[in-house]
């Protein structure tokens, strides 16, 4: 992203509307300082909008993680490929089909978003890290404390 190609676009918009006031050297000067002042900020803005829109790509992506890195003064989106946990524990081999209530499965859905996971990653996540295996002898039994 190029905050100053953003400033640059803004400068022009400003030096245009300055040059309407004709040959005023306090519409100039206050146009300069209104430039001034504005800088840091759209320079802000920028950076606020890339870390908003690596949000929003880590919640579609959630085999991904997106960051925000200022290299050279700019805000850089960088990607990398993450190995999901739950897939590490073991292949996905059962399926499951449950009828949920409208406003639980939002629920769900806003967490996984919250998250950054799809709802299948963060319901295996939510369940794997409430679930309890205990033997006993030769008997194995299992828990999920929610």
């Amino acid at each position: 992203m190029n905050s100053y190609s953003a400033f640059a676009k803004l400068e022009e918009a400003v030096t245009r509307q300055v040059e309407f006031g004709g040959a005023d050297s306090a519409i100039e000067s206050a146009g300069r300082a209104i430039l001034a002042i504005l800088e840091p900020t759209v320079r802000q803005v920028v950076l606020e909008l890339a870390q908003q829109a690596a949000h929003e790509m880590s919640a579609q992506l959630p085999d991904y993680e997106i960051d925000v890195v200022v290299a050279e003064g700019e805000p850089e989106l960088r990607v990398r490929a993450v190995e999901s946990t739950s897939e590490a524990a073991g292949s996905y081999e059962a399926r499951l089909t449950l009828r949920l209530p409208d406003a639980v499965k939002e629920m769900v859905e806003n967490a996984a978003a919250g998250t950054g996971d799809s709802v299948n990653s963060w319901v295996v996540k939510t369940l794997s890290s409430k679930a309890h295996v205990k033997q006993v002898g030769k008997i194995v039994t299992g828990t999920v404390d929610l």
